[in-house]
């Protein structure tokens, strides 16, 4: 369709994009996405989530921000699975953070992480789902900050939201890092209850 020079419609770009991603073909994708923008068409959220999402999955954060910050700058609204992407790809770096490159102003943008993420996810009104929590409860285990993934599961559970056995097996995982054997059995017990079984890599 490039070659003969007809604009093809934006879901037809996505989905060549989506193949690609699934592909691991990183840079084909963004050669396509760079090739729906040069064309006149407008990426959408999904466009610029499945770009971000395989960025972060080859640990290529920088391009991963720059990505989130242009779709904000294009004025497309970021939603819960986009924010979600980022808080599950920047803590593979060790929660390091990224300094993204200067806009068109001249001024850099605030240092960018996993924690900022989820601050602005919530400035912008976007409520968390279950992914979201347990992405971040996960996160905040392995960073030994156990107590905010239980304050990050009691506000979850207030919401309303149901945790499944992989936001369970996350804090049960921090509970044997800690050697809280009092917490991880009250939570094996809570899942018992649930009809859950804890993964046999936690036990």
């Amino acid at each position: 369709m490039l070659a003969l020079n007809v604009d093809p419609k934006r879901i037809m770009y996505n989905k060549v994009i989506a193949s690609l991603c699934q592909a691991g073909e990183v840079k084909k994708a963004r050669w396509v996405f760079n090739s729906l923008v040069e064309r006149g068409l407008t990426p959408d959220v999904i466009t610029y989530t499945m770009m971000m999402n395989s960025y972060c999955k080859v640990n290529c954060l920088q391009e991963a921000h720059d990505l989130f910050h242009d779709m904000k700058m294009r004025g497309i609204q970021p939603d819960v699975i986009t924010y979600t992407v980022l808080l599950e790809g920047f803590p593979k770096q060790n929660v390091r953070r990224v300094n993204s490159s200067r806009d068109a102003s001249g001024d850099k943008d605030e240092t960018f992480d996993a924690c900022t993420v989820w601050t602005e996810m919530k400035e912008m009104e976007i409520r968390p789902d279950v992914i979201s929590y347990t992405v971040l409860i996960d996160r905040q285990c392995k960073t030994d900050n156990f107590q905010d993934a239980i304050a990050l599961f009691d506000e979850m559970m207030n919401r309303g939201l149901e945790p499944d056995i992989v936001t369970y097996t996350a804090l049960l995982a921090g509970c044997c890092r800690r050697g809280d054997v009092d917490r991880a059995v009250t939570l094996a017990n809570e899942m018992s209850s649930k009809g859950m079984l804890p993964n046999a890599r936690i036990l």
